[in-house]
């Protein structure tokens, strides 16, 4: 079943088609790019990946190397030489534009080219070769794996960089830079022709957003203190003369390039990357910007969007194998039960579910594709509309592939769009009576055969007796109906007999402490109740109800005392049938119990 994530992607893929800008025509190898290639990747911090496109095309990282460069300079060098040679002001400027502070001759900021040149002179090295494999083997841990460099692309970069050339002498002449400038440019240009698909800017862009831990190698490639740093100077810096329309309309940390690639990254949940060759008028992709913009609204990824947010949205997930609901159901109802019950999963939510939360949730649904799906919002405190929207269409892809979700919502924290139709998700407000419902659902599904022909010889209870004792009890044994609502045992009576449920469903009751009742137990056909008494000194200490339209075979009290002192044989077997049954019952709950603690 493909993720509501992924069709969400390809659906604003296609609605941001077709945007205008021209590609990079001042490098060569950039201008003679297919104007019309894109992809688009999502990265998680734990590392899954959404993929629209041509997302394994390759081309030269260019400026989104950057940051990237910029980390390893501050790991290298600490935050006081590099804040020494390179401020961390927006200029206002364009990415290439040839400007320094007065007085000190340091560049503005990391991400105009002034500042990338001086930063990539102070990763650690004793030459700019050395300086480079460092940069190459940083660049390759972002992403995961190792990399390469696009030597047509530096050859043909190298040859037309007569304004970064520039720019590195003028370095010079201020003592910015050390050494000879046309190393430490060629160093730069290189680094701007490492190699990357879409799949790696995602990943390294979601290396950033999960605090400098790669999300598939688990590796901690930046110190989590650097990475804050590295982003602010993204937010305000990345996106050169466009940065505040950036901030305005999209609210993340990002990276352009002008071979056609954009990163973006919001801190704890993803890294976003896109590639589209045309560039608009600030050497930005135009559709990546577009796309950006869409993104951001849809799903709420501004990083001022407030949220008290959780550690996780998903607070726990189990089948019906581990939590079964507290009907007492036949041994052989059971027993299907048992054999279809991780067909059904609960998954339990909480916190502000955003859409990095919702995401996950999906996920964990996708891949385990279970039959039937329990979603508690219990525990939420607030939706976001895309976490919303990703839900309800998961719900629909379910119901294709012929599965059901349901959820457990007593605070209304997701509205329903078909709400009143026959579309509506159907809405539970606690998670046993949902439970108690899968059951059901399980059981029509697959265990449809199961009606007991003779309610008292079919009886769990029962069926083990010989003929001769099922006769004896048989004959002493009463047939009572009762309407829904009506009270079958009242709480604090005498032990009144056994009641072999026929048809129906009775409610077994007990008192809080303020006096409401309390739901103990829902019982269905091929289950009995009142035997309980006997363990409590003759006593019926709870309530039992017909919680719909009940017919019972009842047992009472004097035939089973009158039974047991003129059949003895017969009587013990009744005997032991009650305590196998109880036995039964005992066993099964503190099993689940073990189980759902575990």
């Amino acid at each position: 079943m493909r993720s509501p994530v992924q069709r969400y992607l390809e659906n604003i893929v296609e609605a941001c088609a077709g945007t205008d800008g021209e590609v990079a025509g001042y490098i060569p190898e950039l201008a003679a790019a297919d104007p019309d290639r894109f992809a688009l990747c999502l990265a998680t911090v734990d590392g899954r990946v959404y993929e629209v496109g041509d997302t394994d095309l390759t081309y030269s990282i260019q400026s989104i190397s950057k940051p990237f460069t910029y980390a390893l300079a501050l790991q290298d060098s600490g935050m006081k030489d590099v804040m020494a040679k390179v401020g961390v002001e927006p200029s206002g400027d364009a990415f290439n534009e040839i400007s320094l502070a007065p007085g000190t001759g340091r560049p503005f900021n990391p991400m105009i080219n002034a500042g990338a040149i001086t930063t990539s002179s102070l990763v650690t090295g004793d030459d700019s070769q050395q300086r480079f494999e460092r940069v190459l083997r940083g660049f390759g841990r972002f992403a995961g794996r190792d990399l390469s460099v696009d030597e047509s692309i530096f050859t043909s970069e190298l040859d037309t960089a007569h304004r970064n050339r520039a720019i590195a002498h003028m370095l010079r002449e201020f003592s910015i830079l050390e050494g000879d400038p046309e190393q430490v440019l060629s160093q730069y240009v290189r680094q701007c022709s490492i190699a990357v698909d879409t799949r790696d800017l995602a990943l390294m862009a979601a290396t950033l957003a999960n605090g400098g831990v790669q999300p598939r190698t688990h590796e901690e490639v930046l110190d989590p203190q650097l990475v804050e740093h590295v982003l602010s100077v993204m937010t305000t810096c990345g996106m050169y003369d466009a940065a505040g329309d950036w901030v305005t309309a999209v609210g993340m940390p990002a990276k352009s390039g002008v071979s056609g690639g954009i990163i973006g990254v919001l801190p704890g949940q993803v890294g976003i990357a896109v590639f589209s060759p045309r560039l608009d008028e600030h050497g930005n992709s135009a559709r990546g910007v577009t796309l950006f913009e869409r993104m951001s609204h849809d799903m709420e990824l501004h990083i001022m969007h407030v949220s008290r947010g959780s550690r996780s949205a998903l607070r726990s997930s189990y089948s019906l194998a581990e939590a079964r609901s507290r009907r007492r159901r036949t041994p052989q109802e059971q027993e299907s039960l048992d054999a279809v019950s991780q067909r059904c999963r609960v998954y339990e939510l909480h916190g502000d579910l955003l859409f990095s939360g919702a995401e996950s949730v999906v996920r964990s649904i996708v891949d385990d594709e279970p039959e039937l799906v329990i979603v508690d919002f219990t525990h939420v405190n607030e939706i976001a509309e895309v976490s919303r929207l990703t839900l309800i269409s998961l719900r629909d892809l379910l119901r294709e592939a012929g599965a059901e979700a349901v959820v457990v919502d007593p605070g209304n924290v997701i509205p329903d769009p078909d709400a009143g139709t026959a579309d509506a998700t159907r809405r539970f407000d606690d998670v046993p009576s949902a439970i108690a419902w899968a059951e059901d659902e399980l059981i029509a599904r697959h265990c449809a055969d199961l009606e007991l022909s003779d309610p008292v010889a079919e009886h769990p209870l029962l069926s083990r007796l010989s003929d001769h004792a099922l006769d004896v009890v048989r004959a002493a044994m009463t047939e009572r109906t009762y309407a829904e609502g009506d009270v079958v045992l009242p709480a604090g009576g005498p032990f009144a007999g056994i009641h072999l449920i026929a048809e129906g469903r009775a409610v077994a009751y007990d008192r809080g402490p303020d006096g409401s009742r309390l739901t103990l137990v829902t019982m269905e056909p091929g289950t009995s109740f009142g035997e309980l008494a006997l363990g409590t000194d003759d006593v019926q200490e709870t309530e039992i109800v017909a919680a719909t339209g009940l017919r019972v075979f009842r047992l009472s009290a004097k035939d089973l005392e009158r039974i047991t002192h003129e059949d003895p044989a017969v009587g013990l077997q009744v005997w032991q049938a009650i305590a196998r049954d109880g036995y039964r019952v005992a066993d099964r709950a503190l099993h689940r119990g073990a189980t759902r603690s575990s």
